[in-house]
Parts: structure tokens; sequence; C-alpha cells
């Protein structure tokens, strides 16, 4: 899981620390963003199961504050 979460991490703080020009705004717009990660456990994993733990790991994520990684427990 560590790889993955890595590069998530690596992403979100990408997203962070690029400000972003909206057209109809004359400021600079600051960006962030929450990501879950799920791992697969074995051949027996579907990618239903992986898409629900990696979707549980993001609203984790975002209920526990919003900008973060968040890694599924299973």
């Amino acid at each position: 899981m560590a790889f993955a979460t890595n590069i998530a991490e690596r992403l979100r703080h990408s997203i962070e620390i690029t400000p972003v020009k909206i057209s109809r705004n004359p400021g600079l717009l600051k960006i962030t963003i929450s990501i879950g990660t799920a791992r697969c456990e074995g051949e027996s994993d579907t990618a239903e199961q992986l898409l629900r733990g990696a979707d549980q790991a993001l609203y984790r994520a975002k209920r526990t504050g919003h900008n973060k990684v968040f890694a599924d427990a299973a």
C-alpha cells in the first residue's frame, strides 16, 4: 500500500501548491484534493471490492479534514 499512498500523496501535494488561473476570476484559485487508496489482498478480490475500499478511504479522508490521502485499512 505504501507505493500507491506515496504516489497519491505526491499528486495531492503537487495540486495543493499549484495555483490555477480561472478566466472569470482576477486572482489565482487554490485547489486541494482528497484521495482514497486500496489494495487487492488476493486473487479472489474483485474490481468492485477494490473500488469500494478506495471509495471508503476517500470519504474517510473527507470526513477527517479534507486535502488528505487515506489508505483503506483492508
